[in-house]
């Protein structure tokens, strides 16, 4: 990391209106005559002098990324350009930023692997600390000061005083404050999160860790915060946009150098979550972003006053004027925030409500917002209209995530969690013929599982399509049962012939882990937890009668209940969250609900599905309750 005092870098004389040496070999010669007169005194500048500092053309080793830092008040206006591949760049305004932790400093400025430089400081009267820091992400952040050499290419003649190209479309305010930007009307409209079926579906997308792009120099001497996700704020940087796709490994590591290192902006880490190449490739920035749980996100630093809640997703480059960003870096960003929001139940075309430090009072903003909707800057750009599309697209692909895709599935399943008319899930698995059952066998939640002949296949997720496990186990013909009947959170295969039960730990061995015997070949069985003790147990029923064993082993049942009549299909289930499974009959299409497995009236009824459905259990979100589906081939 290379640091320039900007006070005492070699600077051009002013005195006539700014223009400069002239270009090819002996515009080299005079442009370095022009400057070395001024190597080590600021120049005097008369009243027509247009800036405080106009440095000379400066060489440098290569660099990716280039920011001014000072102490004191800030100056008025911070203009670059930088010489890459031989030829200078345009002159970029950049933003300023003050009052937001660390130093004072510049927005960082991302090059193409720049090896020269030149700045220019307006303002009635420049800091007394005023640096220009250069980094390539390599080495170990320790700061270099250097008085440089005037670059040997210099710059065309007359053109150090060309307006910078994205001046208009830089803020004119020199302190970040609160944004005007209301949510839109669609927004306040919409619900603030999404219903079950949308949630934790859209899968991660494809990210470079901090370890792919070279961060294990320097871990983090602070300890990660994390809060409930409740809005994206979207990001540019500034620049050339003439990086190489090998190339921007070596940018993300300079923005963090810049953001991070004490002769840079002085922060804990870099202050996004995320970067976005031109090219599409996601970074992950700020540690613990990828830590995060699926409703929460590391508190970084990149839209004060809205970090706390919010993931922070920046595109490398400058999309000002006429430069547009790339489908990629906006696919890529989408993609994220599908992932994301899924996951933590936010609604992408709703709303986000957060304390502003700066107001003291609660501000309510588009859950996916631009940094100018928080913060007294231009930024995103030209992203920033493209914000409406982007909502939508991210709102089609969770939809998109949340409906199931048949394949080439015959069966399947309606599950409800609420026991209301409308299934809250459904998922294709199977095909016809196959029996369907579901469980907990692979540890991996209550999941469908099919059987033909004695070959089971288990599903992985609740998603569809989904990866499956195959085994053999048992024989045909045998019935099937599963339960946890250790209390170990995980469900036992069970297999019955007669009054044999053959119980399965382990899906993977085709042999049994122990066997016993209950009840008579004519009874129907139930596997459930009916005394609360973690431990499932079988049961049987005769009629209406049920008998009921404290533990599974061989013998006489330890007590009898009755419920229903004979005839009713009998379901069992843990449907209140309690620490007991209780009955549920079904009558055609209606289901009698027991919290207490007592005789006496249901203490639900409600109807769900068609009489020819096959019934099964499942808690199909995981949260302790259990739920009814129902099966029905599609091919029927």
């Amino acid at each position: 990391m290379t640091v320039i005092d900007l006070n005492s870098a070699p600077q051009l004389d002013q005195a006539d209106n700014g223009a400069s040496s002239p270009s090819g070999d002996a515009q080299a010669s005079s442009g370095t005559e022009s400057a070395n007169s001024a190597e080590s005194d600021v120049a005097q500048n008369d009243a027509s002098s247009e800036y405080e500092i106009l440095t000379a053309p400066m060489a440098s080793d290569e660099f990716y990324v280039a920011g001014v830092t000072w102490e004191g008040t800030a100056p008025e206006g911070v203009d670059i350009r930088v010489l890459e591949s031989g030829t200078w760049s345009d002159w970029y305004a950049l933003e300023i930023e003050v009052g937001v932790g660390g130093n004072d400093g510049t927005e960082p400025f991302i090059t193409g692997g720049a090896d020269g430089v030149q700045v220019r400081i307006s303002g009635s009267e420049p800091p007394a600390d005023l640096n220009l820091v250069l980094t390539s992400g390599e080495g170990d952040g320790e700061a270099v000061e250097e008085t440089p050499s005037v670059a040997t290419v210099a710059p065309a003649a007359g053109t150090d005083t060309i307006e910078a190209i994205n001046a208009e479309d830089v803020a004119p305010e020199t302190l970040m404050d609160m944004g005007t930007s209301a949510p839109s009307a669609e927004a306040l409209a919409e619900p603030q999160t999404l219903t079950t079926q949308a949630t934790a579906t859209v899968p991660q997308p494809s990210i470079v860790t901090r370890a792919g792009w070279g961060e294990t120099r320097v871990p983090p001497l602070w300890t990660p915060s994390y809060v409930k996700l409740g809005g994206a704020v979207i990001h540019h940087t500034a620049g050339t946009n003439n990086y190489t796709q090998a190339q921007a490994p070596g940018v993300v590591r300079s923005v963090h150098d810049y953001h991070t290192y004490s002769s840079g902006r002085g922060w804990d880490d870099i202050g996004y979550n995320f970067l976005v190449d031109k090219y599409g490739t996601i970074y992950e920035g700020r540690y613990g972003t990828l830590l995060s749980s699926d409703t929460q996100m590391v508190v970084g630093g990149h839209a004060a006053p809205a970090n706390t809640g919010s993931m922070g997703i920046s595109v490398m480059g400058t999309y000002t004027g006429t430069v547009q960003p790339t489908q990629a870096s906006i696919t890529s960003m989408e993609n994220i925030i599908a992932w994301k929001f899924s996951a933590a139940g936010v609604n992408p075309k709703g709303t986000w409500t957060f304390y502003n430090g700066n107001t003291g009072r609660n501000q309510t903003v588009n859950a996916i917002l631009g940094h100018r909707d928080v913060s007294a800057t231009v930024c995103p750009g030209n992203i920033y209209p493209l914000l409406g599309s982007m909502r939508n697209n991210v709102q089609t692909k969770i939809d998109s995530a949340g409906k199931p895709v048949r394949g080439d599935n015959d069966l399947v399943v309606f599950k409800t969690d609420d026991f209301s008319p409308v299934s809250t899930n459904v998922q294709y698995f199977g095909k016809s013929g196959d029996e369907f059952y579901v469980g907990n066998v692979l540890s991996n939640g209550d999941l469908p599982f099919t059987r033909r002949g004695n070959v089971f296949t288990f599903a992985t997720s609740s998603t569809s399509p989904t990866t499956t496990n195959t085994y053999t186990i048992g024989r045909a013909g045998q019935q099937v049962f599963t339960g946890d009947i250790d209390g170990d959170g995980k469900e036992s295969l069970i297999l019955r012939s007669g009054n044999r039960f053959d119980i399965y730990d382990n899906p993977a061995v085709n042999t049994p882990t122990r066997s016993i015997n209950f009840g008579k070949a004519s009874d129907e069985v139930f596997v459930f937890d009916w005394d609360g003790d973690g431990m499932d147990e079988i049961a049987v029923r005769r009629g209406n009668q049920f008998y009921l064993k404290w533990m599974v082993t061989s013998g006489n049942a330890d007590r009898v209940i009755n419920y229903g009549r004979k005839g009713d299909e009998v379901y069992v289930g843990n449907w209140n969250g309690g620490s007991v499974d209780t009955i549920t009959v079904r009558r055609g299409n209606t289901y009698y609900m027991s919290y207490s497995n007592r005789s006496g009236d249901a203490d639900r009824k409600f109807g769900y599905g068609r009489a020819t459905d096959t019934v099964v259990v499942g808690d199909w979100n995981r949260d302790g309750k259990d739920g009814i589906g129902v099966v029905r081939d599609l091919t029927k």
